[in-house]
């Protein structure tokens, strides 16, 4: 059986629907295709369960949605639709953005989220099959029902499988690696997509004193596209604690993080990959509902700052300092 499944974003929603591409490739035996945004492709290629991925720029397209690159990208994609011909169709998102995908898509059978639990309602008119979630808050459990209503069974792991992202090669990490010849770090990761979930740069470069005193490893702050100058003051603010972590893309987080002693990460999608890849993970969240959005893995501890609930605007969780953090690494590390 053919499967397309749509999840078109986010970082951190693409690596929670992992498990459910694993799970219908494995029940179902494939070939499955993956409909995504064309910036996240880099998380899917090379996983054994995901055969094909069909790009979907749907950012682009609403900004322009008459620009003639549009419409020729949405042709590109339902001529991939139609080429891969699939039997079914999983709308793992429940938004009108991926209603219009599914819709697009050519399947006898359309499985999608139900009425109640749809994030947007109009997406069930272009789904057969309507799976509420109900009491199954985190992103993965409810796309794991969406399996459970296809296959029939239950006990699916929930832990997202990145073996495939482990192993993939990135020259500037591995040669960064291979610079520290074995010597233990902490990586963290403390910027997001938005200001209310970061940790502030003094509060990341305490931390990476205390992790230097107590357990004597080097803070290495992890950077993306635009972030290396903030990188660089926590790593200034550590006064000789924390280093520069290599330049990396976003997917290559799991091959960076699986050489971490321990990951300290903001509610992003790296701090997922370091999750699922096994690393001991510190979260540290904000105003989003870890219950919805927690990172999942083997060796995972979740810190929330609570004085977001009541102050959702402020920035730095200062609601967790240094020393909340490096408690809950000794639950996770012996020693710390």
């Amino acid at each position: 059986m053919k499967i397309a499944l749509v999840r078109l974003s986010s970082f951190g929603d693409v690596v929670f629907t992992l498990p459910l591409a694993r799970a219908l490739r494995e029940a179902l035996g494939g070939p499955l295709a993956w409909v995504v945004e064309p910036p996240l492709a880099s998380l899917l290629e090379g996983a054994p369960y995901v055969d094909a991925v069909l790009p979907a720029h749907t950012r682009a397209w609403r900004r322009a949605p008459f620009a003639p690159a549009t419409r020729r990208e949405i042709a590109a994609l339902v001529r991939l639709g139609r080429e891969f011909a699939p039997d079914l169709v999983v709308d793992a998102q429940g938004l009108l953005k991926s209603a219009l995908v599914t819709f697009a898509l050519p399947a006898g059978r359309k499985v999608g989220f139900g009425w109640r639990t749809a994030t947007e309602r109009v997406n069930c008119l272009v789904t057969d099959v309507r799976v509420e979630a109900l009491g199954r808050p985190h992103v993965v459990d409810r796309a794991l029902a969406l399996a459970e209503a296809v296959t029939g069974r239950t006990g699916w792991p929930r832990v997202p499988d990145v073996r495939h992202l482990v192993a993939r090669p990135d020259a500037a990490v591995d040669s960064w690696l291979d610079a520290r010849q074995g010597r233990p770090f902490v990586l963290l990761q403390p910027f997001s997509s938005r200001p209310a979930k970061e940790w502030s740069a003094a509060s990341a470069a305490g931390f990476c004193r205390r992790a230097r005193e107590e357990a004597g490893l080097e803070g290495v702050v992890r950077w993306g596209p635009g972030e290396e100058a903030r990188a660089r003051e926590v790593v200034e603010l550590a006064g000789g604690a924390a280093a520069l972590g290599p330049p990396s893309a976003p997917a290559a987080t799991a091959r960076l993080a699986a050489h971490a002693a321990l990951f300290v990460g903001a509610d992003t999608g790296p701090t997922h990959l370091a999750a699922a890849a096994g690393t001991p993970t510190v979260a540290l969240f904000g105003p989003t509902d870890p219950e919805r959005f927690g990172p999942v893995g083997p060796r995972v501890r979740v810190l929330r700052d609570q004085g977001s609930l009541y102050n959702p605007g402020a920035a730095g969780l200062p609601g967790l300092s240094p020393d909340d953090v490096l408690t809950a690494a000794r639950r996770l590390l012996v020693p710390v």
